[in-house]
């Protein structure tokens, strides 16, 4: 275990806000929300608790900061030609996310105050684009949460499969299913 330090002297290499960020991220990619302490990420570390709070801030700032970092371009607009082919590039590229951290989008679902701006926006393109496919009203907002929820639960159930038992080819044709109800 590296020594124990908390703020290092003036002009040495310093600890910074991504070294926290980062593993803080594996932690809770590891052990779930309750492995993510203060305690332990300082261990894992080799500071103190606070040289962690300095850098990450709360917990629920550390967290925001997390879901920023982890879901960053989810709302970046994708290139495809049609509206339904639009919905699936976004949405396999959004399970994709959630899988390679499911216990970060777990503690979003705990704590929705958590959906940062990218997600925001991901919501927004999603809605956008089931509207330019001519979907509105009640049909549109159930579209919407099949889309939404479908992606979670198979991601969460691709998390809690042995390694490598599901892939983006298990998750594309409910996908394609639910997508072929707008056009």
């Amino acid at each position: 275990m590296p020594p124990r330090m908390g703020r290092p002297p003036r002009g040495s290499r310093t600890l910074s806000k991504d070294d926290v960020l980062k593993t803080a991220l594996q932690l809770l990619d590891e052990g779930g929300s309750k492995a993510l302490t203060f305690k332990a990420l300082a261990e894992a570390l080799g500071v103190t608790p606070m040289a962690v709070a300095h850098h990450a801030g709360t917990k629920d700032e550390m967290f925001a900061s997390l879901v920023a970092i982890a879901f960053a371009g989810s709302d970046t607009p994708s290139e495809a030609a049609t509206p339904k082919l639009r919905l699936r590039d976004l949405m396999t590229r959004y399970c994709a996310q959630v899988t390679k951290h499911p216990e970060l989008a777990k503690c979003i679902l705990e704590n929705p105050a958590l959906i940062g701006p990218s997600l925001t926006g991901l919501t927004r393109l999603i809605e956008t684009e089931i509207t330019t496919a001519d979907v509105s009203g009640a049909e549109a907002r159930t579209i919407l949460c099949l889309l939404v929820d479908y992606t979670h639960g198979f991601a969460f159930a691709a998390a809690a499969a042995p390694r490598g038992a599901l892939s983006a080819g298990d998750f594309t044709p409910a996908l394609d299913w639910v997508l072929d109800r707008i056009e």
